[in-house]
């Protein structure tokens, strides 16, 4: 049997697995295609930008590694998972700011530089499908448009992809899934992506652009066709509708006239003779 049949016969018997496998592959495919066509990693080629976005991953890699000096120090807590958690800000701003392409990229760096002489694990492609999503979904809400749409994507993105490439991660680990299941693996992560989200919440739309400039999955801002902005000489809006200045020999008259007498006859040669 080659390792195809194999994994076909695996897919076969364990449809849970399968169909959730097959809808985070959807999301990936969809995510990365959209910032293929729009070519949102071209923005690395600026080495300004380029820094910025290498600045924001060496950022949450030293959130990880404080994180994990203070959980071996204190044990698992809540607090030490809000601290862990702090990691996923920046990367998800970068990823809101920029697109579903970089956003895998600095997933990759991130995984690169936790790897410690090992593969990347599971767990990590799972989160980079997270920001390929999240960068997919800050097309439309835009962040650079609307202080909510950073938080709820950040939380739509999280649960897309943990909801499904989470779940056939988790079949794969434990051969079924159940609500306590899926809760023991989720619980860590939550308290991270509330603290993330909340942050997020405090960037105004204006913050994007001036700390991530030339996205290229940002909305346009371009004056319409059918106005434009220039003042005519005389001050007015040349495309507004105005009445026009009509000249003075059509303006209204007034309704009564007075007759006035035919020639030959005055006032009082009706009463001659």
């Amino acid at each position: 049997m080659t390792a195809l049949q194999r994994a076909l016969a695996s897919v076969q018997q364990d449809p849970v697995f399968a169909y959730a496998l097959l809808a985070a592959l959807l999301l990936a495919v969809v995510s990365l295609l959209t910032g293929l066509v729009r070519r949102d990693v071209a923005v690395l080629i600026r080495p300004r930008i380029l820094l910025r976005v290498l600045g924001a991953v060496l950022l949450a890699f030293a959130l990880s590694l404080v994180a994990a000096q203070v959980t071996a120090s204190f044990g698992p807590s809540t607090w030490t998972r809000l601290l862990t958690g702090l990691e996923r800000f920046p990367l998800a701003v970068v990823a809101l700011a920029y697109g579903p392409g970089v956003g895998v990229a600095i997933a990759a760096l991130v995984a690169g530089l936790q790897a410690n002489g090992t593969a990347p694990t599971w767990h990590q492609a799972v989160v980079a499908l997270e920001l390929a999503v999240l960068g997919w979904l800050a097309i439309y809400p835009s962040p650079r448009s609307s202080r909510w749409a950073g938080p709820f994507n950040a939380v739509l993105a999280y649960l897309l992809a943990w909801g499904t490439a989470g779940v056939a991660l988790l079949e794969a680990e434990r051969h079924t899934v159940t609500l306590a299941g899926v809760w023991a693996q989720q619980q860590p992560a939550i308290p991270g992506v509330l603290l993330s989200a909340a942050l997020l919440a405090l960037l105004p739309p204006a913050a994007y652009e001036r700390a991530f400039p030339r996205s290229r999955i940002a909305p346009p801002h371009e004056p319409s066709p059918l106005r434009t902005p220039e003042l005519a000489v005389d001050g007015r809006d040349p495309m507004k509708l105005t009445y026009p200045d009509l000249p003075r020999v059509l303006a209204r008259r007034p309704r009564h006239r007075e007759l006035e007498p035919l020639p030959g006859f005055g006032p009082d040669d009706g009463d001659a003779g």
